[in-house]
């Protein structure tokens, strides 16, 4: 297992995961590992259903409130 240093603060892991859902990018916590077909509920508060994403989703604008 990895940690992620940030600002003298460490994780054990990624601090979120970032998927491509409904024309944007949304932040879900750990420690569940995102796969398709999950419903989840996003940083943001937003509920998705994740999908398999493509290339060209990746390419969406980051949701804002998700990385407030």
């Amino acid at each position: 297992m990895w940690e992620a240093t940030m600002f003298g603060l460490s994780s054990p892991g990624p601090v979120v995961y970032w998927r491509p859902n409904g024309g944007q990018r949304h932040a879900l916590w750990p420690p569940e590992l995102p796969r398709a077909g999950q419903t989840r509920e996003t940083v943001c508060g937003a509920t998705i259903t994740l999908t398999e994403p493509s290339e060209v989703d990746w390419f969406h604008p980051t949701c804002e409130s998700c990385m407030v």
